[in-house]
């Protein structure tokens, strides 16, 4: 018997709440076992491969198998990605708290640089992992098209701000479903975020190269 267009939509959304909770269960186990410092990198990773197989349809793929495949292939790369926002944003709040030591034009001058390099590493640290995923690129080329996808389309990068400030109020409203659906609800909608911004770069270069090219004929 063929399913009805409810019963099929039903199972759409069954099946992604399904996948979400145990994609969410393993990311935090993942974590757990690498000792949350060695875990958490290799974990968020595998979490946004899985949600981005997920997001373009790839069929039915074995979650668990996959999950652990990409942790295991992940594990150096991800931990020296890891440790380098880690000391990045370290430094960044070494240089806010030195702030309080200089005055008039000097603290407007460094304050407004250091808000500057603020809002690029969130945009950066928002955008690295999707594209991570997504693309094959250089360990270099990721941060490099996380910047310009931040300039070119900056109220993206406000848009999955906002996002988050949203999952996280309605985290805080239902604490039941953090445990099930923290980790891959946001995962989902950064990668969708991302995937998006992405396409639009992608959409322009195709339009500068095709203009290039009537040019010169």
């Amino acid at each position: 018997m063929q399913r009805s267009w409810v019963d099929s939509y039903f199972y759409i959304v069954s099946e992604w709440v399904m996948r979400l909770a145990f994609i969410n269960l393993l990311w935090i186990l993942f974590t757990m076992i690498g000792l949350f410092v060695f875990g958490f990198m290799p974990a968020t990773i595998a979490m946004f491969a899985l949600v981005r197989k997920m997001l373009l349809k790839e069929g039915d793929f074995p979650i668990f198998k996959t999950f652990f495949s990409v942790v295991k292939k992940e594990f150096l790369r991800a931990n020296v990605v890891g440790l380098v926002f880690l000391l990045f944003g370290y430094m960044l709040i070494i240089n806010f708290q030195f702030l309080g030591l200089l005055t008039g034009w000097m603290h407007m001058l460094f304050s407004f640089f250091l808000i500057l390099i603020g809002i690029l590493f969130i945009a950066v640290a928002l955008l690295f992992i999707p594209l991570y995923v997504h693309v094959d690129l250089k360990a270099i080329q990721y941060y490099q098209l996380s910047l310009m996808i931040a300039f070119v389309n900056p109220h993206i990068i406000i848009f999955m701000v906002a996002g988050l400030v949203g999952v996280y109020y309605l985290f805080n409203l239902i604490p039941g479903l953090t445990l099930f659906f923290f980790g891959s609800v946001i995962a989902s909608f950064i990668m969708w975020s991302a995937m998006l911004a992405y396409k639009r770069i992608q959409l322009k270069k195709e339009k500068i190269n095709g203009r290039m090219e009537q040019s010169t004929v």
